[in-house]
């Protein structure tokens, strides 16, 4: 069972990486992989600047909430990169700005997501077989004679 926890969270890690290596820097395969930037990803994790265990850790996200977190900022945060290369010194500087942009988007995807599991616990937890196993019963409300009727019979 742990192996496949394992297993779960290094393919969730290596989405995430794969995302912004290709989505967001825009980098091919054959470019190398950042160390910067996964030192980056693992702080972000842990609610820190970068990835340090000496330090406390501020948080506790997922790599599924991050991944979440560049997707949805994907746009603002290719947009300012086309605009703004000039202003960009270098690899590390880029990876910054990008951190920057995401990191206050963390805690609203974060919420998003506590709240659509809450809701789909509410839903497998309802039961509805109930109201569907009893079926209708037909009542009359009135008992209405013809005496026409009566006479045919």
């Amino acid at each position: 069972m742990r192996k496949i926890n394992k297993k779960t969270k290094n393919k969730e890690w290596d989405e995430l990486c794969e995302y912004v290596k290709k989505e967001i820097l825009n980098y091919d395969d054959n470019m190398k992989f950042p160390t910067y930037l996964a030192l980056k990803l693992q702080g972000l994790k842990k609610g820190q600047h970068i990835a340090n265990n000496n330090a406390n850790k501020n948080a506790n996200y997922d790599d599924y909430t991050l991944l979440c977190a560049f997707k949805i900022c994907k746009p603002k945060i290719i947009n300012y990169l086309n605009n703004n290369y000039l202003k960009i010194k270098d690899e590390q500087h880029k990876i910054n700005l990008i951190v920057k942009m995401v990191e206050p988007v963390i805690n609203d995807v974060y919420v998003r997501i506590q709240q659509t599991k809450m809701s789909e616990e509410r839903v497998i937890q309802s039961s509805f077989e109930n109201q569907y196993n009893k079926g209708a019963d037909y009542k009359k409300k009135t008992k209405a004679e013809n005496d026409r009727l009566k006479e045919l019979w």
